[in-house]
């Protein structure tokens, strides 16, 4: 029926839907299943929680259901180079208050193992640096390799099957 509003609307909605995903093995393993998660998982979920992670990154989603300031501990703007963008300014974007400048939509971590590039101008490429990055700018963190690594291994285990939704 063309572009139209409701079109657009509803395309987004379809695709929306794609995204949702059950059963995964994070899931299994709260539900009591010990066996759904390796070691390595479970030492990664300890440290996303530990490192402050799950402050921003949490319930159902593990994330998508707050907004943060991009760069809480550290000036990502300043160190990532540049001109700031339109698209960092963020919520301000919506409510034209000085309060909601550089306030982002915290995202879901569920799919981020396959939703590469990271961060609202996609700007890191691989799961690793974009945990670096994380720790960095909004913990005010370093992090090692193999916490990186093993926080990693905990994100993969959020990836369930795909849904298949009616529209």
């Amino acid at each position: 029926s063309g572009v139209t509003s409701d079109a657009i609307r509803d395309a987004i909605a379809v695709f929306e839907r794609t995204l949702v995903t059950v059963n995964s093995p994070f899931d299994r393993w709260l539900r009591g299943d010990e066996n759904a998660l390796s070691v390595r998982e479970k030492e990664g979920y300890r440290l996303f929680k530990s490192y402050g992670c799950i402050a921003c990154h949490q319930g159902a989603g593990v994330g998508g259901n707050m907004y943060q300031r991009m760069g809480v501990m550290g000036d990502y703007y300043s160190d990532r180079g540049g001109e700031i963008t339109k698209a960092d300014l963020g919520r301000f974007n919506v409510t034209g208050q000085e309060e909601d400048r550089y306030y982002l939509k915290v995202p879901s971590r569920r799919l981020a193992a396959l939703t590469s590039p990271y961060f609202h101008d996609s700007s890191v490429i691989n799961l690793e640096d974009a945990i670096r990055d994380m720790a960095k700018y909004q913990l005010g963190r370093r992090i090692s390799d193999e916490h990186v690594y093993k926080i990693e291994a905990f994100l993969k285990t959020l990836v369930g099957e795909h849904l298949e939704l009616s529209p």
